[in-house]
C-alpha cells in the first residue's frame, strides 16, 4: 500500500528519544519493510537516531501557511491510498487531505489528550476542546487505540467499538534480544551485582518513588539502575540519600534509544512500578523492551499491563510497596525462577515485534481501504 503517516505534533521529535519518537520510527520503518510505500510527514524533524529504514521523511508545512491544502497536495502526488495519523491536538490535516482525495483516513490513538491537557496542563475552553475531539474522531474511518483502556476512552465519546481495533506498542526485538550490558556495567560500577531496572520518564504517574522505598527496604542490597530524566530527578535523589541507598542507586539519566539495549542488558529485573490509576491507559514501550531483552517484569496489575507481562513476571497491586518489596526480593533470591521468567518473555516478546504489530496495522489499512472502494 502506499501509506501517508501524518504526525502533526511539534512536541514529538521524530530522530528524537521519546517514546512517541520511537513508536513513530519503528512502525512505518516496520510499514516499509512489509513492502509497502511510507512517507511520514512530521512538524519536527529534530533528534539524533538515524531516519527510519525505507521510509520517505517530510516535513509539514509551519502554521500561517495552508497545511491542509499542502498535505491534500502531497498525498496526491504520493498517489496515497491511505491516510493514517498520530492523534494529536493539532489534528485535522489527515482528514481534509483524506477527504479530498476520497481515501480512508485511519486516526492512531495513543492517549486522552484533551483529558492529559485538562487534568496537567490547565487547558482552557473545555467545552470547545471535547467537542473538537468527537469531529476528529468521527471523522475517522478507522481507529487504532494502543490499550483496552483508550478503546474504552473512545467509545465513551461515541466512536463505535466496530471502527475500534487494539493494537499495543511493540519493539524491535532483534536489538534487545541478548544485548551485552557489560559496557554499561562498566561505566556505571556496577560489577556483578544483582541489579533492579527502571527506564523512562521520571514523571510522578511512574511511582519510581515507590520503587526507591522498596529497594530499600531489601535485606539483599541489590542495586538499582534508573535510566531516564523528568521532572521528579531530583526529588528521587534525595529521596536516595534519604532512604540510605544512595550509593547503589544510579540515577542514569536520559539515554538515546539506540543505547536502550546496552542498558537493559545491564539489569536483571525490569520494573514498571506505576501509581495506581483508575482509567489506566497505557502500553508501554519499556515494559515491552523489557521482555525484549529476557527481563523478568515487576509491575502493577491495572490497565493492559497483565495482558503484556503475561507468564513473564510478577503484578503487584498498584500503590502497595510492601508487595512491591517482596516480588523484588523474592526474584533477587531466586536466581532459577529469573532464568525461568527470562526465558518466558524471551518467548513473549515476539508477538510484540514491530513487524508483528505492522502486520496488525496493515490489516486496518488495508480494511478501510476496502471498504472505502
Amino acid at each position: 500500500m502506499r501509506i501517508v503517516y501524518v504526525c502533526a505534533d511539534r512536541g514529538i521529535p521524530l530522530l528524537g528519544d521519546k517514546g512517541a519518537s520511537v513508536h513513530l520510527r519503528s512502525l512505518s520503518a516496520a510499514l516499509a519493510k512489509r513492502g509497502n510505500e511510507v512517507c511520514l510527514a512530521c512538524h519536527n524533524l529534530t533528534g539524533q537516531n538515524p531516519t527510519p529504514v525505507g521510509v520517505k521523511v517530510a516535513l509539514l508545512p509551519d502554521p500561517g501557511q495552508d497545511g491542509e491544502k499542502w498535505l491534500s497536495a502531497f498525498c496526491r502526488e504520493m498517489g496515497a491510498e491511505v491516510v493514517m495519523e498520530r492523534y494529536s491536538l493539532s489534528s485535522s490535516q489527515g482528514r481534509a487531505a483524506a477527504t479530498s482525495l476520497g481515501i480512508p483516513l485511519v486516526l492512531e490513538v495513543n492517549a486522552p489528550l484533551v483529558d492529559e491537557a485538562a487534568r496537567y496542563r490547565n487547558l482552557d475552553d473545555l467545552d470547545n476542546w471535547r467537542a473538537w475531539e468527537r469531529r476528529i474522531l468521527s471523522g475517522a474511518d478507522r481507529v487504532i487505540g494502543v490499550s483496552a483502556g483508550i478503546k474504552s476512552h473512545l467509545e465513551s465519546l461515541g466512536v463505535e467499538a466496530k471502527r475500534i481495533t487494539v493494537i499495543h506498542n511493540g519493539a524491535n526485538v532483534l536489538r534487545f534480544r541478548g544485548s551485552d550490558g557489560a559496557a554499561v556495567r562498566a561505566r556505571h560500577h556496577l560489577g556483578r551485582a544483582l541489579v533492579i531496572g527502571f527506564s523512562g520518564s521520571l514523571k510522578p504517574w511512574h511511582g519510581v518513588d515507590s520503587l526507591l522505598e522498596a529497594v530499600a527496604s531489601l535485606s539483599s542490597r541489590p542495586r538499582l539502575l534508573i535510566v531516564g530524566d523528568g521532572p521528579q530527578a531530583d526529588t528521587l535523589r534525595r529521596q536516595s540519600v534519604t532512604l540510605g541507598i544512595a550509593d547503589r542507586t544510579t540515577f542514569a539519566g536520559a539515554v538515546p534509544h539506540h543505547l536502550m539495549p546496552g542498558y537493559l542488558g545491564a539489569m536483571d529485573v525490569g520494573a514498571a512500578p506505576y501509581v495506581a490509576q483508575p482509567e489506566f491507559y497505557f502500553s508501554p514501550l519499556k515494559v515491552v523492551e523489557y521482555l525484549a531483552a529476557g527481563l523478568p517484569v515487576v509491575a502493577t496489575d491495572q490497565g493492559d499491563l497483565k495482558e503484556l507481562v503475561g507468564d513473564a513476571g510478577i503484578l503487584v497491586p498498584a500503590g502497595d510497596i510492601p508487595s512491591l518489596a517482596r516480588a523484588l526480593g523474592g526474584l533477587c533470591a531466586d536466581a532459577a525462577e529469573r532464568r525461568r521468567l527470562s526465558a518466558a518473555a524471551g518467548a513473549r516478546s515476539l508477538d510484540y515485534d514491530w513487524g508483528s504489530i505492522a502486520e496488525r496495522v496493515e490489516s486496518v489499512l488495508r480494511a478501510a481501504h476496502r471498504v472505502a472502494a
